[in-house]
């Protein structure tokens, strides 16, 4: 599709006031792609032409949700954005081994994972880069979204022919086995990649990270929520750690938080912050200043962050037996995932495993006095 002269005004006028407004700059896609997606919602909505659909977001706020679905058609894919993924490899991947070179853990966080295509990149490119045995040995890919059937997807690691042409065809034997007409990524490769559900609004992040790639997840909020998350993306990764985004996302508002590493990548550097005290502080400058809600949620935010920067292990169960927080510590230790949160604790192995914690947690519920265990 060519977008008539006498609309071309119109149309740019368009993609400012969407990246104004959300800060997502459409203006590097092709114009015929784009134009194309952008009519295509604009029938949808009985909008004719730019201006009008214009003034149809400004009514509608949230009609971008929709747009952004329409423009970011089939928005997760193996190797998504080709030329990101090789500055990704070539410039950074090595950065971040060389930090661990003596054998510490790799951690990195897949956030808005979808059902699993750019997860399962992540750990061809860390495993081709480490080699097999220690990246089994060093990596930890956490890979999280909200939506449960996404998650269900992507833990059952199965893809079409379709599905995996823009990966290279060794990668492919190596990395997949052909099954009932499907192609699955190897098992003895999953087991470093957790799964699990996690709403980047509110819970938790994540922490001591080396790598977050989080792709077009941003845009489908406003600035003050988007304010949060950069601001927990900061907080989740270590001095020295990279941001990987999508094609859309700029981060113009967060030069304290993030350096552009390579702008045309999308690929951005921790800005340090020194001491916990200055991180935390940070934490909770995201968002509105003002107002008793924000307040509170800020200081749920501050509690949870600095619970998850204590290095002994400690998890927090409620009255019902649910657990609802664990700090990275005990998510290292006991193989928990964000998506354990909200599940009773005897649904879980750190339950009985390496000690039996349900008669115990009964027992401080029922008589309300601290209890210890020793020479576990």
């Amino acid at each position: 599709m060519t977008i008539p002269p006498a609309a071309d005004a119109a149309f740019e006028s368009l993609l400012e006031f969407v990246r104004d407004e959300r800060g997502f700059d459409f203006t590097g896609y092709k114009r015929s792609t784009l134009g194309r997606r952008v009519k295509r919602r604009m029938a949808e909505v009985g909008v004719d032409d730019f201006a009008a659909y214009q003034a149809y977001l400004e009514a509608h706020p949230g009609e971008f949700t929709a747009l952004f679905n329409t423009i970011l058609i089939n928005v997760t894919s193996f190797f998504r954005d080709p030329e990101a993924w090789e500055a990704l490899v070539r410039d950074f991947v090595p950065r971040v081994l060389a930090r661990r070179d003596g054998g510490e853990a790799i951690r990195v966080w897949s956030a808005g994972c979808a059902s699993g295509e750019e997860t399962y990149t992540l750990a061809m490119v860390l495993s081709e880069a480490l080699g097999r045995e220690r990246f089994q040995q060093q990596v930890k890919i956490y890979a999280t979204d909200v939506d449960e059937e996404a998650l269900l997807q992507a833990r059952a690691a199965s893809y079409t022919e379709r599905d995996l042409e823009a990966v290279p065809e060794a990668l492919r034997g190596q990395y997949f086995e052909a099954h009932g007409g499907r192609w699955v990524f190897r098992g003895d490769l999953r087991r470093g990649i957790i799964f699990g559900r996690h709403d980047l609004v509110r819970d938790a992040p994540i922490s001591h990270l080396d790598l977050l790639v989080s792709r077009n997840a941003l845009m489908y909020f406003n600035s003050d929520v988007q304010a949060r998350i950069v601001s927990r993306f900061h907080f989740a990764l270590d001095d020295g750690g990279y941001l990987f985004l999508g094609k859309a996302e700029m981060l113009r508002a967060h030069a304290s938080l993030f350096e552009p590493a390579n702008l045309k990548a999308r690929i951005f550097a921790k800005a340090p912050r020194g001491n916990l005290r200055d991180r935390l502080l940070m934490l909770g400058q995201a968002g509105r200043p003002e107002g008793g809600a924000e307040r509170g949620g800020r200081a749920v935010r501050l509690r949870e962050a600095a619970l998850d920067a204590q290095h002994a292990a400690q998890i927090v169960v409620d009255g019902d037996g649910v657990l609802v927080l664990a700090n990275a510590a005990a998510r290292t230790l006991f193989g928990l995932t964000p998506g354990d949160e909200g599940r009773p604790l005897q649904d879980l192995t750190v339950s009985y495993r390496p000690v039996e914690l349900r008669s115990p947690v009964e027992q401080v519920r029922r008589e309300l006095r601290p209890l210890q265990l020793r020479n576990v």
